[in-house]
């Protein structure tokens, strides 16, 4: 007699859950980025754990906050051209890149207040904002429930303000999304993530597809494969709703902003910034020209000259 099908699902999801596991790596902190060998990093502890960050140039202080499952990499075409004039600091989000990954839930809150504390720690009383994607939307939340923190704000691709889920269109992200509730498969699908499937997702975020390069699907993959990043992605995309309660704020908010959207989006098209453009008041809006989610990074020379114009004013 076989096995009943409830008990045969039951162990296939036991063998599935052990490869998964058995995928996972330690968190290792480099002593070097390979990208930049001269950028200094640096540990920050608050409540929660240990925040791995760079710093570079000198200054008034500007933070860069990358998006979901991203790492400090993001940022790499900023350092040169940013610390030129700027005291730069680059965090791994609690949960994320080199930074620990505590389990506990990631919900919109919990960011909101590890930038706080990670300011705290490090003295900084105020300061400008720059993020991508989800961190855009931890920039400006904070921004709106700190604003006594915050000198300017930068947005670049952010999430939206309402209807973040909905408004997600490309499809890897989608499919996560769909996925997120069920018990176990997110979790799985995160760390059984193969390099061929993140190069898929990577060319969602950007116009140019040669861009990703085998050296930047590596650099990503380590990233995933760190233990815990699935308990992360899992928790903090269950929670992506939560964003919606900061809306209200983000109307009365009152501080030099600038919106950035790559034309060529494929995770928020361009009418989702026309929309936080119009929600933030005085804020202005510029779209970059043959790039997708990451104009920072697809398009520096264009993304810099704007951001060290406007934060120079």
């Amino acid at each position: 007699m076989g096995l009943p099908v409830r008990r045969k699902r039951g162990a296939l999801w036991l063998i599935l859950a052990a490869l998964a596991a058995g995928c996972s790596l330690p968190l290792e902190r480099p002593a070097v980025m390979e990208w930049n060998p001269a950028l200094e990093l640096r540990t920050a502890t608050i409540r929660e754990g240990t925040i791995f960050y760079a710093v570079a140039g000198d200054g008034p202080p500007v933070l860069l906050l990358h998006g979901f499952g991203g790492e400090i990499w993001v940022w790499e075409k900023q350092v040169a051209m940013l610390s030129k004039r700027h005291r730069l600091y680059i965090p791994d989000l609690l949960g994320h890149g080199y930074s620990d990954r505590p389990d506990i839930e990631y919900t919109p809150a919990l960011f909101i207040d590890t930038i706080k504390q990670f300011m705290d720690q490090l003295g900084l009383r105020r300061m400008s904002l720059i993020g991508n994607s989800m961190g855009g939307g931890i920039a400006w939340a904070f921004a709106a429930t700190h604003p006594e923190r915050v000198d300017a704000l930068v947005l670049i691709d952010s999430i939206p303000a309402n209807n973040v889920v909905a408004e997600v269109r490309n499809p890897s992200f989608r499919w996560f999304l769909a996925i997120r509730n069920l018990p176990l498969l997110p979790n799985m699908a995160v760390a059984l993530h193969t390099r061929g499937m993140l190069r898929a997702t990577l060319m969602e975020m950007v116009f140019d597809d040669g861009l990703i390069s085998d050296a930047v699907v590596e650099r990503q993959y380590r990233i995933g494969r760190i233990a815990g990043t699935a308990r992360v992605m899992t928790s903090t995309s269950r929670h992506a709703e939560e964003v919606d309660q900061y809306a209200g704020a983000l109307r009365s908010l009152v501080k030099p902003t600038l919106i950035i959207w790559g034309d060529q989006d494929e995770v928020f098209p361009v009418a989702v910034g026309k929309t936080l453009h119009q929600a933030i008041k005085g804020s202005e809006m510029l779209a970059i020209k043959k790039s997708g989610h990451m104009p920072m990074w697809e398009q520096p020379d264009a993304t810099n000259q704007a951001i060290l114009e406007f934060l120079g004013r």
